[in-house]
């Protein structure tokens, strides 16, 4: 995904250099710095950006310009849309749309006014990317099976559980008193919970394995059942209500993970779409100095 970011700020510096290189003509003669009275031009600026990264960035701009065509032909649904962006705001741990935005910046560089732009810029390009690599894709479940089988190493008893954090024992059986009484584990999580990660999240700490925790922790959550609540749990940080809510320890848990990494296995690579979707289109090189930009050695 990083990658990929990556190649989306990269069409925002380029479309900084085609304003310049358009506005050419008429200020080539400004001065963009003067260093010890000596002054470096727009059109010396914008002549050295197009020699040290024109190429790069021509080729870009043409493949933004493609895959804005293959939108047109290549059918993502609103509901593909937005399927991808709850799988990104569960990846990124963000709440809401604001706190996604808010990530995409602070942890990618990459800003957005709204979500719609993110989707408009980056999110929908991608998925036409996605469906045309896994195009004719096919994983049979006697395949997942026999992978599963080979690499079950692979695939160990992880658990997802939640805790709420606490300083003191007293706390913690008030928090447990509440929590009897019906009221609901995350929102307590928020208003109680000391550690910092998991509280603002309702107290969700993700899939863990074995080894992974502290082993009070770790004894007690393994010994839950799926929904079930722990007594207060003491541990080095403090006092611990754990609640567990899903368990991985099967081939059936697993299935759709295995599917995911087969498909992404037999998949085209982006590279391998972009040659196929520039192949398939019209694309002129006025200017020499890029006239070899996709041509390939024979």
């Amino acid at each position: 995904m990083k990658k990929q970011m990556i190649a989306v700020v990269g069409l925002a510096c380029m479309t900084a250099l085609v304003a310049c290189n358009n506005d050419e003509g008429k200020t080539n003669g400004t001065p963009v710095a003067v260093v010890a009275g000596q002054e470096i031009t727009e059109s010396e600026f914008v002549d050295t950006l197009k020699e040290r990264y024109g190429a790069q960035t021509l080729e870009i701009m043409i493949q933004e310009m493609i895959l804005d065509n293959a939108i047109e032909t290549v059918g993502v649904t609103d509901e593909e849309v937005e399927e991808e962006l709850n799988t990104l705001r569960t990846e990124l741990r963000a709440e809401d749309n604001d706190a996604l935005l808010n990530t995409l910046e602070t942890q990618f560089n990459l800003s957005f006014e709204t979500v719609d732009d993110f989707i408009d810029e980056y999110l929908r390009p991608h998925l036409v990317v996605q469906k045309l690599a896994t195009e004719g894709v096919e994983v049979t479940e006697e395949e997942k099976l026999a992978f599963y089988e080979e690499n079950e190493e692979q695939f160990p008893e992880r658990i997802r559980a939640s805790h709420i954090l606490v300083e003191d024992e007293g706390t913690a059986n008030e928090v447990l008193e509440k929590l009897e009484a019906g009221e609901d584990f995350a929102e307590l999580a928020i208003e109680y919970s000391t550690d910092p990660g998991s509280g603002a999240r309702g107290g969700d700490l993700d899939f863990f394995g074995r080894g992974q925790m502290v082993p009070p922790f770790e004894e007690a959550a393994f010994a839950l059942e799926i929904d079930e609540i722990s007594e207060p749990v003491e541990s080095d940080y403090g006092f611990h209500i754990i609640k567990l809510t899903d368990r991985q320890d099967s081939y059936q848990d697993y299935a759709d993970q295995i599917e995911q990494t087969l498909i992404a296995q037999r998949s085209k690579s982006r590279e391998a779409v972009m040659a196929e979707l520039l192949e398939e289109t019209n694309v002129e090189i006025k200017d020499s100095r890029y006239a070899d930009l996709f041509k390939t050695e024979e």
